[in-house]
């Protein structure tokens, strides 16, 4: 975490451990508040926001009036040191990841990305509930246990596992209930008929490759709501219904040819009933259907934090923000109890017959939801004149680096860059050109915390 190469440092532009200042303010308690309770962190004072390292003064006061407003706003001691940069001095802040929530002044900050916010609502109880060493499937729900019924979980169970569920051991051992019969929420969550209102999944399958284009409507729209086990099969009956699949001749009989692997969008939609933050009372799981895409989100970013597009998706560890509910679908042999499920994802699609680079599943997260892109395997042979027209000829302005940065100087949404680019598919845009623009820090977010908010607009900043 610590890196005191400055050169190497300013060559990258802030991130989410490092940040610089030209001077130094209290209200910079707020940032390493931020660090304590994210991943740590380096606070620089004395360089400026182009990266520049001016003349610092009053360095001797200010290394003795920084540790202690760290300590008296925060309660915590932070490595506080002066640097030198071409004999220019700059002061070095170096705060480690707390062991407990930090506060400053009752206020509750973390640091995500390059921003630093500020925690309420479900995010401030996910970080609470985190740090008590419980989680939300394993506290006790307000569900009268006399009034659910688990038909649905017993049938599966049966199904997948050849036991019938115990009803005066089961539920006690697999934490659906406490030992004196109060149902938990996860038991709530597996519960015949939907006990829990936000446990629900919207599905929509689009007409064309872009929810955004408004002369499309939705061929295919349900909303349901019940208990886990249903949800599951809905879900999967969903894309099902919406999907092809085809097939070729083969040496003795035939090889299918489907969209989607049935085995992946099993494990996609698992994973998102599991993991998703059901503290988020107004937030559902999505199933957005596209001619050549599904996209699967639910609430709740990476439990520890890092975004998963900046990691090794085979390499995640398995961490299970709901380990009860995950526990039950690995006791019905939905999943393995090590591992993870993407890894199990990137597998199956490659095991397919048309299985191209170009169709390997995407993972995207930020601080409030996860998607994962699951690209249709027969879409390069259904191309429509449509998506052809929108990628070809009618461009009227050359996307260059160069061009669309300039053209951002002043913030505009996606939908305004690509018909100024001579774009009519506003989402193959972004996902071609914004979203590398984006990753290498050439294009800004307006709301970088809400990376699908229908207000975002893309800026660049001035040189």
């Amino acid at each position: 975490m610590k890196n005191t190469d400055i050169k190497e440092i300013l060559k990258e532009s802030e991130n989410q451990v490092n940040e610089w200042k030209s001077s130094w303010r209290k209200e910079y308690l707020e940032w390493i508040c931020g660090y304590a309770n994210a991943q740590g962190g380096n606070l620089y004072i004395g360089i400026d926001d182009d990266g520049n390292v001016i003349d610092l003064e009053n360095t001797k006061r200010l290394l003795e009036d920084i540790p202690n407003s760290i300590t008296n706003g925060l309660a915590i001691t932070c490595d506080v040191n002066l640097k030198y940069h071409e004999k220019k001095p700059y002061i070095e802040i170096f705060t480690r990841k707390s062991s407990h929530l930090i506060n400053y002044h009752g206020h509750y900050f973390y640091r995500t990305g390059s921003v630093k916010k500020e925690l309420t609502g479900f995010e401030l109880s996910s970080l609470l509930l985190k740090e008590s060493g419980l989680t939300y499937d394993a506290l006790i729900s307000d569900v009268d246990p006399k009034k659910v019924t688990f038909k649905a979980l017993k049938q599966r169970y049966l199904q997948k596992t050849d036991k019938k569920f115990d009803n005066k051991t089961d539920f006690e051992s697999f934490g659906l209930k406490t030992p004196d019969g109060q149902l938990t929420n996860a038991g709530a969550l597996f519960a015949d008929g939907g006990k829990v209102y936000h446990s629900r999944i919207f599905a929509t399958r689009w007409n064309g490759i872009d929810m955004n284009d408004k002369t499309q409507d939705a061929l295919d729209s349900e909303n349901f709501r019940d208990g886990l086990i249903q949800l599951l099969d809905f879900g999967k009956d969903f894309i099902k219904k919406n999907s092809r699949v085809g097939w070729r001749k083969a040496v003795g009989g035939r090889i299918t040819l489907p969209d989607y692997p049935e085995k992946a969008i099993e494990e996609a939609l698992i994973n998102a009933l599991i993991h998703r933050d059901y503290l988020q009372l107004g937030a559902e799981v999505h199933i957005d259907m596209y001619d050549d895409r599904v996209e699967i989100t639910n609430p709740g970013g990476m439990i520890e934090g890092k975004p998963i597009q900046d990691r090794d998706p085979r390499r995640v560890p398995s961490k299970a923000r709901n380990p009860v509910v995950a526990d039950m679908f690995g006791r019905m042999n939905y999943m393995e109890r090590r591992g993870s499920g993407f890894k199990k994802i990137l597998d199956d699609y490659q095991a397919q017959d048309k299985y191209e680079d170009k169709y390997k599943p995407e993972f995207y997260s930020d601080t409030g939801d996860f998607r994962l892109t699951l690209w249709n395997l027969n879409y390069s042979e259904q191309v429509s004149s449509q998506a052809k027209e929108q990628v070809s000829e009618h461009v009227t302005t050359q996307v260059t680096e160069e061009a669309l940065v300039d053209f951002c100087r002043e913030a505009k949404s996606n939908a305004e860059i690509a018909k100024y680019f001579g774009y009519k598919d506003s989402g193959y845009f972004r996902r071609k050109f914004i979203t590398p623009l984006i990753e290498a820090n050439k294009l800004f977010m307006t709301v970088p915390d809400k990376p699908n908010s229908q207000d975002q607009k893309y800026y660049s900043l001035s040189e």
